[in-house]
């Protein structure tokens, strides 16, 4: 009989994923990098005494071995931060979350009900978006089955379920978990539906209630600080020309970090200098002129510093693999940092604070809700007015309740 998890070493837990990790087909340079930290690790246990892993105890192996202040994400250290997380995952749930973006594969056990699934939101005229969205979902599930032992559909159980959320919850945001749920009813009830699943277990899922209107004022930027933020970007090397053009498109025009990732060059208009799109999370066309500011940082990058690459996206990342660049938030921070803006700031530190940032300005200038709402590609004008919840004043009539200090 295996031995639980639970009661792993910190030694039967590293040699148990490293083979996952090998098995899943992360490169050889990453799986050496795993392997490093595992074995600071290790040797941080021995110096101290100690068998077993905890959450507790890959913080003070972080804070001691790396610096990193306790309660803190350090960008630089985020491998090691990701080794204690497959630890603590792997630990509690079995399986670890996996989140390699490219060239990844359904578990040979899922992969017919998963290709039908797909082929059934096409007949039904759901976006590529959509379902790729769907796809990123059902490869994380189903990873996450496969690791738990699980070898055929019909062998999911409510509890194997239940288990994913709890690791998602640990690894996610809320309003990821509940997309995730989201996604699972509708597999769930497609299994079941053409019998592969006995029990509809859809039905046994939570739900997560998340309140559509903002808890606290989104996180901003001064306008001058905004300035800070562009003029700190060292626009000599390929990569800065890149990250100059993803703040200035983020700043200047408010687009989504979905929009600014998903950018084509055929979404650029450069005789009658004008942005369009179909917004991803929306589906819904946008059209934004392009200033003369924002439309020469594009060139430059193009010109100047984009990798030559087959990929269709604009962003790359700067070294090889030479393919779409996906964290753009490590962009911001790095820009926050070289204007000696402090992290702590800002509540969040996605771009999206520069999209809440340039409506904040709009609306401090008097700008009419209904152009704000064009610029940021609202569907309605009620989303726009949570969104810009800042100014109390011109949001008085609004209807928004607001506690003052």
């Amino acid at each position: 009989m295996e031995k639980c998890t639970q009661q792993m070493t910190v030694t039967e837990l590293t040699e148990t994923i490293m083979p996952l990790l090998e098995s899943k087909g992360y490169n050889s340079m990453y799986v050496h990098a795993m392997h490093c930290i595992f074995n600071q690790l290790i040797k941080f246990c021995d110096s101290n005494g100690i068998s077993r892993f905890s959450a507790e105890l890959g913080q003070q192996f972080l804070e001691q071995r790396y610096g990193v202040e306790r309660g803190t994400k350090s960008r630089t250290k985020s491998k090691a931060h990701r080794a204690m997380d497959m630890l603590s995952a792997y630990q509690q749930f079995g399986a670890i979350m996996l989140r390699r973006r490219k060239n990844r594969e359904f578990p040979y056990q899922f992969v017919q009900q998963a290709n039908d699934y797909f082929e059934g939101m096409r007949r039904a005229f759901a976006s590529d978006n959509t379902i790729k969205t769907h796809r990123t979902t059902l490869y994380r599930l189903t990873e996450f089955l496969d690791g738990q032992g699980i070898q055929s559909v019909n062998n999911i159980t409510a509890d194997s379920l239940t288990s994913y959320i709890k690791m998602v919850l640990c690894n996610y945001s809320k309003d990821i978990v509940r997309h995730e749920l989201s996604v699972m009813r509708y597999f769930m009830k497609f299994l079941h539906t053409r019998g592969d699943l006995p029990v509809d277990l859809s039905t046994s899922l939570p739900r997560l209630r998340i309140s559509s209107t903002p808890s606290h004022l989104p996180s901003t930027f001064a306008p001058s600080e905004v300035e800070r933020l562009l003029a700190s970007v060292d626009r000599s090397s390929p990569a800065g020309k890149r990250d100059y053009a993803v703040l200035m498109l983020a700043a200047k025009l408010g687009l989504r970090t979905s929009d600014i990732k998903n950018l084509k060059y055929e979404n650029i208009d450069w005789e009658n200098c004008v942005l369009r799109l179909t917004q991803v999370k929306t589906n819904e066309p946008l059209t934004l002129p392009l200033p003369s500011d924002v439309g020469w940082a594009l060139i430059d990058y193009i010109r100047h510093g984009r990798p030559v690459s087959e990929e269709p996206e604009i962003f790359l990342r700067a070294v090889a693999p030479f393919v779409s660049l996906q964290n753009f938030d490590n962009i911001l921070v790095k820009a926050m940092r070289q204007a000696n803006i402090p992290l702590k700031r800002t509540a969040h530190h996605g771009l999206h604070t520069l999209r809440h940032s340039l409506a904040t300005t709009m609306l401090e200038q008097e700008t009419p809700i209904h152009v704000i709402q064009e610029v940021l590609g609202h569907v309605n004008a009620h989303t726009t007015k949570r969104y810009t919840a800042i100014d109390i004043e011109q949001l008085r009539g609004c209807a928004l309740e607001v506690n003052l200090p």
